[in-house]
């Protein structure tokens, strides 16, 4: 029974009607898998593709808030999954990963981005473990990750639902949308209502016979997660319930590099509940990945460029936190790159230029490089903006 119970929150071409503008792109239709079709929509003409797939409850509505601002950039493909929204109830046994390559084969998708909330997320990750070459960032909200347990505490809501509740599917959707305090937080009323205008007509979305024909990851993602090598973003509410938190965990642990922002005042259905806030995040994230894609690719002379170009027009323009600047530029340092480290570690001094820290680590590589005079500058400027910064005081006195 508990394994039914997690299905339900953790899993969840025809001729086509196209309307063109400058920027956007709107087609939808049906595709062709196995056994059955799924419904789709895209927008946008973007040179990358987004790919946004949703959650255990709700169908690719619940991306109405991202759909039409993602498309200013990005070509964006949204689908309802086998039984929800206006995707067919499955007869047969189906892979949600087949599924997924499907609509990448169906809408000639070479490479995209792909974003999945909740059982969506654990769906991306799972493709990208057996797809890697088609998956160029991830971004997982309130992610579960296949093969890692589950606690009683999310099974039962934490202690407000029985076995009773779920065989009753009016009763059990009325207590998520309206009572649950993880799925919605509790401030957000509005959200609750929308969410409930969401659900009406498609009753589907809770049939949990079609989770029972859904066929398992050919391996668990929970074990191998550092086979995943691309940028990933995880994003969580602050009131989603604690499960989630420790998946999140798993992932951020297991995938090298990946990035976690908490949104505030939002709870499992972050996209809905805060969308400006995570749209921007999401943007943010992306951006920076760009901006490492041609780091790694093609060098620090070319990101530096690509950093100013982009400062020019957007001083704003932040495509790396501090923190994970000054890491990577130290690794530029310990593999005895400092001329490559310095130009990361000043563009980390121009994106940051109230951080007393990212003044003491350019200073630091000066004193590598030699250059005594330009090292005692930076650390001069680091004690000014932080006149406790022992280490700067210490090289100073080295120094001079």
């Amino acid at each position: 029974m508990k394994k039914l119970y997690s299905y339900f929150w953790l899993v969840g071409f025809l001729v086509t009607t196209i309307c063109t503008g400058e920027q956007n792109l709107f087609q939808s239709g049906y595709i062709d898998v196995k056994d059955g079709k799924l419904y789709y929509e895209t927008n946008g003409q973007g040179d990358e593709t987004i790919v946004l797939i949703h959650d255990g409850l709700v169908h690719s509505v619940v991306w109405d808030d991202q759909f039409t601002v993602f498309a200013e950039k990005f070509r964006v493909v949204r689908y309802d999954r086998r039984s929800y929204g206006r995707s067919p109830k499955p007869e047969k046994t189906y892979s949600n990963i087949q599924d997924l390559y499907q609509v990448f084969t169906s809408l000639k998708i070479d490479q995209a981005i792909l974003i999945g909330m909740s059982a969506g997320g654990g769906l991306v990750i799972d493709f990208t473990l057996e797809h890697p070459e088609k998956v160029s960032a991830l971004i997982v909200v309130g992610a579960v990750v296949s093969g890692f347990s589950y606690s009683d505490h999310l099974l039962t809501r934490g202690g407000r639902l029985t076995p009773a509740d779920y065989a009753d599917p009016q009763k059990l959707l009325q207590y998520i949308v309206k009572e649950d305090p993880y799925e919605i937080a509790p401030q957000n009323k509005d959200v609750r209502e929308n969410l409930w205008n969401l659900m009406q007509g498609f009753p589907q979305n809770i049939d949990q016979a079609k989770n029972r024909l859904a066929e398992q990851p050919k391996r668990p993602a929970i074990g191998i997660l550092n086979e995943i090598r691309i940028p990933t973003f995880i994003v969580l509410g602050e009131f989603d319930i604690p499960d989630v938190f420790v998946h999140a965990g798993a992932i951020e642990s297991g995938i090298s590099g990946s990035q976690k922002v908490i949104i505030q005042n939002a709870g499992h259905l972050v996209p809905l509940e805060q969308p400006q806030r995570f749209n921007e995040e999401v943007l943010k994230f992306l951006m920076g990945a760009e901006f490492f894609k041609i780091l790694n690719a093609q060098g620090v002379a070319k990101a530096v460029d690509m950093f100013t170009q982009k400062r020019d027009k957007d001083d704003s323009w932040i495509p790396f936190d501090e923190k994970q600047m000054n890491l990577l530029a130290y690794q530029y340092l310990q593999a005895g790159k400092t001329k490559e480290a310095i130009e990361l570690f000043k563009l980390n001094v121009s994106a940051y230029p109230e951080s007393a820290n990212t003044y003491d680590s350019l200073g630091e590589a000066y004193m590598i490089n030699g250059d005594k005079e330009q090292a005692i500058q930076k650390y001069i400027k680091s004690l000014e903006l932080n006149p406790n910064n022992k280490n700067a005081i210490e090289k100073l006195q080295q120094l001079q």
